[in-house]
């Protein structure tokens, strides 16, 4: 231990609690001896940084289950560790049952007993802190999983009558209200592809194993990929260059997934290029690899931001100006490419763009 474990003992016989205090060693244990529960509670109200309560079950002021009761009440946090004669064990192990950590009989108290009692008792107090918090965390993530599943349905039947009112297939409209329909139906795209890492991020993490690997062609997937963003890149008057070399081959990938990284890479270009820009997409074998490269005429990202592209959350300064994010898409795309044994990178420079290159190895060779 680097530092003294402060130990509250709550112990109304002197004799018992000097015993304790004389087995374990001044400069590891820190002690702070009362007699009663209400002191106990006013030295943990004085000092709320305690690792350990030591409890006796029977104090002058309550007796039995009360006592541990009592204790968490004002202690919850703090890790109970019951001290308790034999004709007490039945009593102690409902007290366990109750919320106290462990317990040992004063007839066994020996240094070496009790310095493993105090830190099992430690450690399986925190072991119980993460798995409450880490329930809360999953109840969070599925409740979030099954809204953002529930908002995307909408937004894309939004999106299909947008479009129709704009094709004035539902009425003539002019050009203008043409244009707004469109800018409305981009805007809600924009929110589907956040939407969409949001419950791609969820369901990835939750089961690593959903990554499926195959022998799959990824010329047809980019294919779709363009497609999908070329409505908004028309309106926007953004070009969409594609070089795809005949040498490709066919990729071990899952194919939902690599259409994923393809297709939020292509979000995140069309997210940053100006009105007017350019897009490219481009795909060529080097060595035993298929490297996809997604370029875009952007602002470009500073170089200290570059290093925190792939975190979770992470939004430069670019993107939090030009578009908002939820700072999950290039995430999603880092966990992604490294469990198909890939590589993901980029290359930028302010006021020159940025490319993103993902590296996947080709069928017939496997990655160092």
């Amino acid at each position: 231990m680097s530092e003294a474990t402060s130990v509250l003992l709550i112990e109304d016989s002197l004799a018992d609690a000097n015993y304790v205090q004389k087995i374990l060693p001044k400069q590891l244990y820190k002690f702070v001896h009362v007699d009663r529960l209400e002191k106990a509670r006013e030295a943990v109200q004085s000092n709320p940084a305690f690792d350990v309560i030591l409890l006796d079950l029977s104090l002058p002021d309550e007796t039995g289950l009360a006592t541990i009761t009592a204790t968490m009440s004002w202690a919850n946090s703090v890790p109970i560790v019951i001290l308790t004669g034999l004709a007490d064990e039945e009593l102690s192990i409902q007290a366990v049952k109750s919320g106290a950590q462990d317990y040992i009989f004063k007839q066994d108290l020996s240094a070496p007993n009790l310095a493993r009692t105090i830190r099992y008792a430690i450690e399986r107090k925190q072991h119980d802190k993460d798995a409450k918090r880490l329930a809360v965390l999953e109840k969070h993530e599925e409740f979030m999983a099954t809204l953002t599943h529930d908002l995307k349905n909408p937004l894309i039947g939004n999106n299909l009558i947008l479009e129709l009112m704009a094709e004035q297939v539902m009425g003539v409209v002019s050009q203008e209200q043409a244009n707004l329909l469109l800018s409305l139906r981009d805007s809600n795209a924009l929110l589907i592809s956040m939407i969409q890492s949001l419950i791609d991020v969820y369901r990835f993490e939750k089961d690593v194993d959903a990554v499926k690997m195959e022998s799959i062609d990824p010329l047809p997937i980019i294919d779709k990929c363009v497609k999908s963003i070329a409505p908004i890149a028309t309106h926007r008057q953004i070009r969409l260059c594609t070089d795809l070399s005949d040498q490709v081959s066919n990729i071990v990938a899952d194919a939902a997934a690599f259409r994923r990284v393809m297709q939020n890479l292509l979000d995140n270009a069309l997210k940053f290029t100006p009105d007017g820009g350019v897009i490219s997409v481009g795909a060529q074998a080097v060595d035993d690899s298929i490297v996809f490269e997604v370029k875009d005429s952007g602002p470009g990202i500073p170089q200290d931001e570059q290093d925190r592209l792939f975190e979770r959350f992470a939004q430069g300064r670019n993107g939090k100006k030009f578009t908002p994010g939820t700072g999950l898409g290039l995430y999603l795309c880092k966990q992604l490419v490294s469990a198909h044994s890939g590589e993901i990178s980029c290359i930028s420079d302010i006021g020159r763009g940025t490319t993103f290159a993902v590296k996947l190895p080709q069928v017939g060779f496997s990655a160092n």
